[in-house]
């Protein structure tokens, strides 16, 4: 076991358990809250479901929370190559939504400000092209 991963909580706990107990906690809350909210109203649809989650904030609040705790410190305890992987792995995704969300899905949100329309074209355009950039020079590191 490397030195890192000998960390320890104080008592026994091992840091290396914390992670996947933080992340199956946060994918609970939500999957409890909608068992409650279906015990509640059983003829509630699955849509009418999880707008009630969604409206009340603290739920899905602490389940993204406590994933993304959880998925940081999974990040950290890992090597510096796993760690460049998944930086790198991370920003070919967000590369990818910048190409084709950033014209279509981050346009059609941002309608709903009254913004005028030549701006939001110049935003959807500006979205890609930075896709774009990002996709080429994490593609000229391959080489």
């Amino acid at each position: 076991m490397t030195k890192r991963k000998e960390m320890e909580i104080p008592g026994k706990f091992r840091l290396h358990v914390l992670p996947p107990i933080l992340i199956a906690i946060g994918i609970g809350v939500t999957v409890i809250s909608s068992i409650i909210l279906w015990r509640q109203d059983p003829a509630a649809s699955p849509r009418t479901i999880m707008s009630r989650i969604m409206g009340r904030p603290y739920i899905p609040g602490a389940s993204v929370g406590l994933t993304l705790v959880g998925i940081v410190i999974v990040f950290f305890l890992s090597s510096r190559e796993t760690q460049r992987k998944s930086v790198k792995a991370g920003l070919t995704v967000l590369a990818a939504f910048l190409v084709f969300g950033g014209p279509t899905y981050l346009l059609y949100a941002l309608q709903q400000v009254p913004v005028p329309y030549p701006f939001l074209a110049l935003l959807g355009l500006a979205s890609f092209i930075a896709g774009l950039f990002l996709f080429t020079r994490l593609m000229k590191g391959k080489e």
